[in-house]
């Protein structure tokens, strides 16, 4: 069996000369989805998502064994699980828990041996063989037909893929290109770029490809002519200015720069011989009920260029989906920063403080530092990431933020950059910082995220029980996702049921909600001296509404200590100062969701900061 997807789809049996793709459209979905998932499991659930998008109709589980029926039958693929005789060799459809999984060589795919050719073809450009890269790149480009999956229905993942895949496809093109202006090759691809610049007037990889070909072949004044109308262009359509690289590209054609003459010249060459790094991780689950600060945090960031540095900061009790919001907001505007897309977290899982230095060095390392460099030390490493990121758009994401000397070193230093803080503590970095603060989610929009996150569970049938669970998650994203989650994995539980569960985070053994968790990596971030006290303020017998007096009463500590540790707590979004205040000093309530997630024994043992 052979299958390609570059194109409009074609499956082949045994005979390679007859295409059996299969006419129904679901059936071809189903296909793609298996080919492109073979040798993995494919949930059933996913591929009933592709197929009805979210809203499958009862008879949705038997029109799906349907389709993988008619497929086992056309290409003779077999079921280990049928009861019949096992195959000993060929491609196989097999029924697993919980889904099907296609066996099938990826070397029979045309979109597996598309990628690693290309990844060839990148080495070999890295590596300055640019004849070898140009022709490697070529191969790759063969393979493809028309667009990917072009003549096939698409739900949510075959149109993630089908994107995904003309990126790739776009790579090649520029890559094949680019090796040909390394050979000298200007005359021959100026057809071809002045189609491609014309097709897509913002890439501007295309627009300086354009520019080079034509400056050789001493049309200056044309090659200065598609810098204007890219310019016009990406200010009109994006917003922003032309990327350093193309600015440069720029300058050199005004200064008729012999480099730009010579096939090896550097500026052309500087958009694909190092990848764009990307370390986001992809956001767990959708946004809901955050609409409003993702557009405050997406207009600070994808803005024109300015003289400030765009920088948002997200802060908020533990549980209130402070991480997921940057995420969200990064992917959002990943587009505005080409040269790329950096991540780290500065606490780890025990809210230990990861070194500076070990940060720059994985953000180093994906824009192409040496060894010899990344053995420097933390100064060293933090003046060589400004100097690289100047003249460069990078957006650099830092999560679990507790202490501003901490990000010093990790900022980058081009206005053209861009920064997302998540933070555990208030912090001022900047007067023109952007800040949002997260507060629990309005009570409608936790019935919408635990009723959307499972539509088919029984639980989504109980509204009563629904809103009784969402009750008890106290308006914190991370408790309803965690509620979620086990609802996905025990879906014959009831509302009763899953309550029973949820009141279990009261113990003080268990956790499962996560909450307790987050409420100690921030404690952690408290001075040592101060983390024995709060602990002891989150007990039962604790008062829920606080003041100086009577936490210094209850601790045996001093007013002004008392005062002192208050301040730190509404400072680590865990209280939360009242007005009026009374005496000069004010009165504290707990953040909601804090003090019912927090009963543990006082022998439990305070974890370190360092």
């Amino acid at each position: 069996m052979r299958v390609n997807l570059l194109g409009p789809l074609q499956a082949y049996g045994d005979d390679d000369r007859v295409d059996m793709a299969p006419a129904a459209q679901k059936v071809r979905q189903t296909l793609a989805m298996l080919v492109l998932n073979a040798g993995r499991v494919v949930p059933f659930e996913h591929l009933m998502d592709e197929l009805w998008n979210d809203t499958p109709p009862a008879s949705a589980h038997t029109a799906l064994q349907t389709y993988v029926y008619q497929l086992r039958k056309r290409f003779s693929l077999g079921n280990p699980r049928s009861g019949g005789a096992v195959r000993t060799a060929g491609p196989l459809l097999g029924t697993v828990d919980g889904g099907y999984q296609l066996s099938l060589p990826a070397d029979h795919v045309d979109a597996f041996r598309c990628e690693p050719l290309l990844d060839r073809a990148r080495a070999e450009f890295r590596d300055q063989d640019f004849a070898r890269a140009r022709d490697t790149a070529a191969a790759a480009l063969e393979l493809w037909r028309d667009d990917a999956l072009v003549d096939v229905r698409k739900g949510p993942t075959l149109k993630a893929e089908a994107v995904r895949l003309k990126e790739l496809r776009t790579g090649a093109h520029h890559l094949r290109i680019e090796s040909d202006l390394h050979l000298g090759r200007h005359h021959e691809v100026l057809g071809e770029l002045t189609s491609m610049a014309g097709r897509e007037p913002t890439d501007e990889r295309a627009q300086g490809n354009l520019m080079t070909a034509l400056y050789r072949m001493d049309r200056r004044a044309e090659a200065l002519q598609v810098y204007q109308r890219a310019r016009e262009r990406i200010a009109t359509e994006l917003g922003l200015d032309p990327s350093p690289q193309l600015q440069a590209l720029h300058t050199a054609v005004l200064t008729s720069d012999e480099a730009l003459l010579r096939p090896a010249g550097r500026l052309t060459a500087v958009t694909a011989a190092t990848r764009a790094p990307c370390h986001l991780p992809a956001p767990r689950e959708p946004l809901i009920g955050r609409a409003g600060q993702l557009a405050r945090l997406t207009a600070g960031l994808a803005g024109r260029a300015r003289e400030d540095r765009p920088l948002v900061i997200v802060g908020g009790a533990p549980g209130t989906g402070k991480s997921e919001l940057c995420l969200h907001a990064a992917h959002r505007v990943s587009g505005h920063y080409p040269d790329g897309r950096l991540y780290a977290r500065l606490r780890d899982g025990a809210g230990r403080r990861v070194r500076p230095a070990e940060i720059l060095r994985s953000f180093l390392r994906g824009l192409g530092a040496t060894e010899e460099q990344l053995r420097l030390g933390t100064t060293d490493l933090s003046l060589l990431f400004r100097t690289w990121t100047a003249d460069l758009r990078v957006l650099v994401v830092l999560d679990d933020v507790c202490d501003v000397r901490d990000l010093t070193p990790l900022l980058p230093s081009g206005a053209g950059c861009g920064v997302v803080i998540g933070s555990r503590r208030r912090l001022f970095v900047s007067s023109s910082a952007v800040h949002v603060e997260l507060a629990g989610l309005p009570f409608d929009d936790c019935l919408h995220l635990l009723a959307s996150s499972v539509p088919r569970h029984p639980v989504a049938a109980d509204p009563e029980g629904l809103r009784r669970l969402a009750r008890w998650c106290r308006g914190l994203p991370g408790a309803l996702f965690a509620v979620a989650s086990q609802l996905r994995r025990r879906p014959h539980w009831t509302a009763r049921q899953a309550t029973a569960w949820v009141l279990a985070s009261g113990g003080a053994d268990s956790d499962p909600l996560g909450v307790r968790a987050g409420l100690d990596r921030t404690l952690a971030t408290l001075p040592t001296e101060l983390r024995p006290l709060a602990y002891a303020l989150l007990s039962p017998g604790a008062p829920e509404r606080l003041t100086p007096a009577l936490a210094a009463a209850a601790l045996g500590i001093s007013d002004q200590r008392a005062e002192d540790l208050l301040e730190e707590l509404a400072e680590s979004y865990l209280l939360r100062a009242q007005q009026p205040c009374v005496n000069g000093r004010f009165s504290y309530e707990w953040e909601p969701g804090i003090r019912p997630f927090a009963a543990r024994p006082s022998s439990v043992p305070v974890m370190c900061s360092a």
